[in-house]
């Protein structure tokens, strides 16, 4: 059997504390890299969309080989983000990942996305050894 060729690494780095749903950096070596477009979900509330959204982007893993815990990056878009969507945000990205390892985020509070009613939009990156 062939042995993996992916090396996915989630250094501690000193002074930048953690945080229990992203990491501050994650390096890899070997395998392959998965990008994902942007999801959106134009219905519903905020924690609705993400649901919805987290949901779309678990089949489209699926569909290139990869899980959620093969994620390595995700980039997430807010509509009018303010302080109090901390608990949704952080809630919908710990039901995703659940106990597995969690990639990098930034996430970025914008005045409106492409798709009317939308409220949210996710890409990711994800590495996998196939």
């Amino acid at each position: 059997m062939p042995q993996p060729t992916l090396i996915v690494e989630r250094p501690k780095i000193e002074g930048l504390g953690d945080q229990p749903h992203f990491v501050k950096a994650v390096t890899t070596e070997g395998g392959k890299l998965v990008h994902l477009s942007g999801q959106l979900a134009p219905k519903g509330d905020l924690a609705a969309q993400f649901k919805t959204v987290y949901g779309n982007l678990k089949k489209a893993l699926a569909a290139c080989g990869a899980t959620p815990s093969d994620v390595i990056r995700q980039r997430v878009f807010v509509v009018d983000l303010v302080p109090e969507h901390r608990e949704i945000v952080v809630a919908a990205m710990m039901d995703f990942y659940g106990d597995g390892p969690k990639p990098t985020s930034t996430l970025v509070g914008v005045p409106a996305l492409i798709v009317a009613g939308a409220l949210i939009e996710i890409d990711l990156t994800a590495a996998i050894d196939r």
